[in-house]
């Protein structure tokens, strides 16, 4: 075989080495993809959690609530799911206020870490 004839085309070995590196890339952006999926669908959860926090701290205030210190627990529905919601009230120094703890989950499971965590004080109406 002349040495011109060899190198005309890849070698066995070269067209394997060329496909390891070609699955490897594909897999490292399927990875990535997947990774990016998760990432938006936590966001947009944690997005929707706050608002659930929101709408409890403004519904006390629209409601001109005096709520006594303690806790208390519910339910709201926002984009197609069920979010668990609590709020702790505490006096603060100042009689004429109230602080709120607000925290929403997506689960029950008060051990969860939750998605949402809000601060919010009201005055006495």
């Amino acid at each position: 075989m002349s040495k011109a004839h060899r190198t005309r085309g890849f070698t066995l070995l070269e067209t394997v080495a060329a496909l390891a590196v070609l699955a490897l890339a594909l897999a490292a952006s399927i990875r990535a993809a997947g990774e990016h999926a998760r990432n938006v669908s936590y966001m947009r959860d944690r997005t929707l959690a706050h608002w659930v926090a929101m709408n409890q701290s403004t519904e006390r205030r629209v409601r001109r609530e005096w709520p006594e210190p303690g806790l208390l627990r519910g339910v709201e529905s926002m984009g197609e799911r069920e979010w668990h919601w609590s709020v702790l009230v505490s006096s603060t120094q100042e009689s004429q206020i109230r602080r709120l703890e607000i925290l929403v989950r997506a689960e029950a499971d008060e051990k969860r870490q939750p998605l949402a965590r809000l601060e919010a004080f009201l005055v006495k109406p």
